[in-house]
C-alpha cells in the first residue's frame, strides 16, 4: 500500500510541474554572466518562450527582391519576435527589409535590412531579443517651453509624438499638395499650418507643397544611409565614414532631427528648384510667425543649431514664443537659453 501511494504521490508531482513549465524555467535560469548588458539581464529576468517556427533547410542570403520559402519562415519567425505584422507571402518587400532592421538594430548587428547568414543565426536561436513593446506616446506640446531636438538632445528610437494626422484628411489638395500620402503631422500642427496657407492665399499667395512632415527615427536612419550612398556613388574612392561626415551636413543623425517631433514641415512650390527665390518663400519667412511657426534653421546660425540654413522648414512652436523670436532674431536655442529658467 505505501507503494502505490508513493507512486501516485510521484505522479501528480509530474503533472503539476508540466502544468506551471514557467517555474521550472525561472528555476533553471543561468545567473547573470559579468558584464551582461541591461537588456540582456532584463531577458534573463523575463525569459522568452523557445521559437516555434524552426529555421528553413538551408540558410541563404534573403535581400529585396528575394522570394519563396525561406523568406516566408523569415517573415513567420519576425511576426513571431515582434517585427512584422501582415501575411507573410515569402516575398522580400520593404516591410520585411524594416522589419529585418528593426531586428538588426535591437539585436546590435550590422543594419543593413539584408538577412545574411549572421541576422539570420541569430534570428532562429532562443537569444534573439524580441521587438519592445509599442512606445508610450509622447505629448511634445504639453511643456511650457518648446521641446528641443538636436544633435546634444536626441530622441531615442522609440520615440513617437501623441496626436499624429493623416495630412491628407486635413488638408485640402486646393491649398496645398501633400507631396507624400502617408505624411502625418501632430494634430495641432497640422491645423496651425492651415491657417498659414489660408492666410498666404488671402495674400494672393498659392501653390504650396509639403514634402516632409513627421518622421520616425528609422525613417531618419534610413534618409541619412541613402544621403552616404549617393556620396559613395558620386566620390570614388571615398571611405564611407567620409561619405557619412558628409551626408551630415544637410541630413540630421536619427534621433537628432526635428521631424520625430510631428512639429515640422518641409514647405515648397511644386516644381520649384530653388525654394529660397520664390514669393512663396519670402511671404513665408516673413508671416509664419504669425501662425506659431518659426524657420527653424535660418542664415547665420549655423553655429549654433548645428545645421546648415533651410528656408523651406518650419517649426510650430507656439505664437507666445514665436514672434518673440521673430522680434529678437534669436534661433530655438538662442530662446531657450535666454528665457527657459535652468534647471534645479
Amino acid at each position: 500500500m505505501k507503494r502505490i501511494f508513493c507512486a501516485i504521490l510521484a505522479a501528480c508531482l509530474m503533472l503539476t510541474a508540466q502544468a506551471a513549465p514557467g517555474r521550472a524555467e525561472e528555476a533553471e535560469m543561468p545567473s547573470e554572466e559579468p558584464g551582461a548588458s541591461a537588456e540582456e539581464a532584463a531577458s534573463r529576468e523575463n525569459p522568452e518562450p523557445a521559437p516555434t517556427v524552426a529555421p528553413p533547410d538551408r540558410i541563404i542570403l534573403l535581400k529585396s527582391g528575394s522570394s519563396g520559402e525561406e523568406v516566408r519562415i523569415l517573415q513567420l519567425r519576425l511576426q513571431e519576435l515582434g517585427y512584422l505584422e501582415g501575411t507573410a507571402d515569402g516575398i522580400y518587400g520593404s516591410d520585411t527589409k524594416e522589419a529585418v532592421k528593426a531586428f538588426q538594430r535591437r539585436n546590435s548587428l550590422s543594419v543593413d535590412g539584408i538577412a545574411g547568414p549572421q541576422t539570420q543565426k541569430r534570428l532562429y536561436s532562443e537569444d534573439a531579443i524580441p521587438a519592445p513593446p509599442p512606445p508610450e506616446p509622447v505629448d511634445v506640446l504639453a511643456g511650457e517651453w518648446p521641446m528641443l531636438i538636436n544633435l546634444d538632445h536626441p530622441v531615442g528610437d522609440q520615440f513617437l509624438p501623441a496626436d499624429l494626422v493623416l495630412m491628407t484628411d486635413f488638408c485640402d489638395p486646393s491649398l496645398v499638395k501633400i507631396k507624400y500620402p502617408s505624411t502625418l503631422g501632430v494634430r495641432t500642427a497640422v491645423e496651425a499650418l492651415i491657417a498659414l496657407l489660408e492666410g498666404a492665399k488671402a495674400d494672393g499667395i498659392t501653390k504650396w507643397q509639403v514634402s516632409a512632415g513627421y518622421r520616425s527615427y528609422a525613417e531618419q536612419e534610413s534618409l541619412l544611409n541613402k544621403s552616404i550612398n549617393t556620396h559613395l556613388k558620386k566620390n570614388e574612392g571615398w571611405s564611407r565614414s567620409r561619405a557619412r561626415r558628409a551626408a551630415l551636413q544637410t541630413v540630421a543623425e536619427p534621433g537628432a532631427s526635428e521631424h520625430h517631433l510631428g512639429l515640422s514641415f518641409d514647405v515648397n512650390v511644386p516644381g520649384a528648384s530653388n525654394f529660397k527665390s520664390t514669393k512663396q518663400c519670402r511671404w513665408l519667412h516673413a508671416h509664419c510667425w504669425e501662425y506659431g511657426f518659426i524657420v527653424r534653421y535660418p542664415e547665420g546660425k549655423k553655429s549654433i543649431t548645428g545645421f546648415s540654413p533651410e528656408a523651406w522648414h518650419i517649426r510650430y512652436v507656439g505664437t507666445e514664443h514665436s514672434l518673440i523670436m521673430r522680434d529678437e532674431d534669436l534661433c530655438l536655442e538662442e530662446y531657450l537659453e535666454k528665457y527657459q529658467p535652468a534647471e534645479d
